[in-house]
């Protein structure tokens, strides 16, 4: 997922993913992209108060990705993973 050319740009990658809420208990559904790159925010400081909250993205086994072209951020729970670059990864 975070595999870069030799320019530093990310490689886009082909994944489906089983689409589910965990809060809600809501899903089901299944989430293709045919190019999508891992998300990177650019961490720019902020002199307010207002920090947003840590996602915690490696305890919660989360991650963003981002949809090309339409640029949709979206996170993406790993072990609902169902395709990889068109390998099956969970059945």
């Amino acid at each position: 997922m975070r595999k870069r050319d030799t320019r530093g740009k990310l490689i886009p990658f082909s994944i489906t993913v089983c689409k589910m809420n965990f809060a809600t208990g809501e899903g089901g559904g299944r989430l293709h992209a045919r190019r999508a790159v891992f998300y990177e925010k650019k961490h720019v400081k902020k002199e307010s108060s207002g920090s947003k909250k840590n996602p915690h993205h490696e305890d919660n086994g989360t991650r963003n990705i981002q949809i090309l072209p339409s640029n949709e951020i979206r996170t993406i729970h790993v072990r609902l993973i169902e395709k990889f670059n068109g390998k099956i990864v969970f059945d």
